[in-house]
């Protein structure tokens, strides 16, 4: 069947390449002159680098990002952990390593955790117990704290406020994209299960050794077109066209119609409340999912100044950085060398000018990082993305990809993966849709699904 697909981002992508796979004929609606959605890379005009719009990991629990990229044929152009390694800095420059053992969960991380320097002796006994109530809650129990936040949880069993920002904060913020008081306590220690205490190896970072246009678009658009499927980019959907119950088409703006058996709409909550929410449909609910920024800086400096891969900070601002010389190592570009600093729940910062976030954060990481204060900063870069992911507020109502119309689909992070925002909920989410749509639309009378949006 002719499947429309608004939204060219890595929801959209997947959910095309799983409906050709499925043997249907998608086309991807894109307002912008690229795809990508946020996970896209371009040129730097003044480097000649490949600049990712956001700095983006992935972990070995995260399968179906994975498994995409393997279909695809890219997953070599990865760099990943066999296990667990971080180096972590101090405001002071002071390093230790969080490193997961061949032991298995949850002793993998505690060898580690007892020589680890950035926390206190006398409070990690308390974040062991924790760490430990976690992993043996059973799925029923994390599922009830969906309603509280992680913090007021954290705090109800002992932990308190510097356990929480230099532990629980440290470990769970890069990947909410919100803090403790911020976060359901169910969604953070899904992370936190999911990530640390299933396995030994499922806490592994993996970062591409290219830009995600390389690493993901590009070869998702060659994928689905190479099997019937088509893209339009710099096209913008205006509504649905619904007849007799049933979703016939949709108009393009310029006031043209097109002609499709049913839509996959994966674009962010706001907007897709906006577009759907007409010709008597109603997904104004969606407008209640709140979305946070996310920085990236990038930092050209005239000479290596790392010895590390990827790194994390305590005690100052600074939250992550990847040292694009040790990742990309004989891959093409320039010759300067480039750290990427990423600032998840960046909101404090979003109102600072570029030159305000230089002289805020280039300091700090003077102070944790010597080799950057010896070196000349050549080039600075900061990369804003107001609305990066949904914040997992505790009683979040996340859709599921059924609507109640069989022929209209779901995708985005913001659906119900049961993952947080992150590329392998994009994945899923545009895959599960594809596999919705196929269902509903296979010969057969049709089950309509309730899932609360109205008609």
């Amino acid at each position: 069947m002719n499947i429309a697909v608004i939204g060219g981002g890595l929801a959209g992508l997947a959910a095309a390449c799983e409906l050709v796979d499925l043997g249907h004929r998608p086309t991807i609606f894109e307002r912008r002159p690229w795809a990508g959605g946020k996970t896209y890379s371009y040129v730097d005009r003044e480097t000649g680098d490949e600049v990712d719009n956001g700095q983006h990991v992935f972990m070995q629990c995260t399968t179906a990002y994975t498994d995409f990229l393997r279909k695809l044929g890219t997953l070599g152009l990865c760099r990943r952990q066999r296990r667990l390694s971080v180096p972590v800095f101090n405001r002071d420059g002071s390093r230790s390593t969080l490193r997961a053992s061949g032991l298995p969960a949850p002793l993998h991380l505690g060898w580690s955790f007892l020589r680890y320097k950035h926390i206190a002796a006398s409070i990690k006994p308390g974040i062991a117990r924790t760490l430990l109530k976690a992993a043996r809650m059973s799925e029923q129990e994390r599922a009830s704290l969906h309603e509280r936040s992680l913090g007021d949880w954290l705090r109800e069993n002992g932990q308190g406020g510097v356990a929480i920002r230099d532990f629980w904060d440290f470990m769970l913020v890069p990947t909410l994209n919100a803090s403790s008081e911020e976060s359901s306590a169910a969604d953070a220690l899904f992370v936190l299960r999911e990530g640390f205490l299933r396995s030994n190896h499922t806490a592994a970072i993996g970062v591409a050794r290219c830009g995600l246009t390389r690493l993901h678009v590009d070869p998702a658009v060659a994928y689905f077109t190479a099997r019937g499927g088509s893209i339009r980019t710099g096209t913008t959907v205006t509504g649905l066209r619904v007849r007799d119950g049933r979703i016939t088409g949709l108009r393009v703006e310029g006031a043209q119609e097109e002609d499709f058996d049913a839509v996959v709409c994966a674009v962010p909550p706001t907007q897709a409340a906006s577009l759907l929410s007409q010709d008597g449909f109603d997904f104004s609910a969606l407008r209640a999912i709140e979305m946070a920024p996310i920085i990236n800086l990038h930092l050209w400096f005239d000479r290596p100044v790392a010895d590390f891969s990827l790194a994390a900070f305590v005690g100052n601002e600074l939250q992550w950085a990847f040292n694009r010389d040790r990742i990309d190592p004989g891959l093409p570009g320039s010759q300067k060398h480039r750290l990427v600093v990423s600032l998840s729940a960046a909101s404090p910062y979003m109102g600072l000018t570029r030159k305000e976030l230089r002289e805020r954060f280039l300091p700090q990481l003077h102070r944790a990082i010597p080799g950057t204060a010896e070196a000349r900063l050549v080039h600075f870069l900061a990369i804003k993305e107001p609305e990066a992911t949904f914040v997992p507020s505790p009683g979040l109502h996340r859709p599921t990809t059924q609507t109640a119309w069989p022929d209209l689909v779901l995708a985005g992070t913001f659906t119900d993966t049961g993952w947080p925002a992150t590329m392998e909920s994009a994945v899923r989410s545009g895959q599960a849709a594809a596999r919705t749509l196929d269902e509903a639309l296979a010969p057969g009378p049709h089950q309509r699904a309730k899932n609360g949006c109205n008609r």
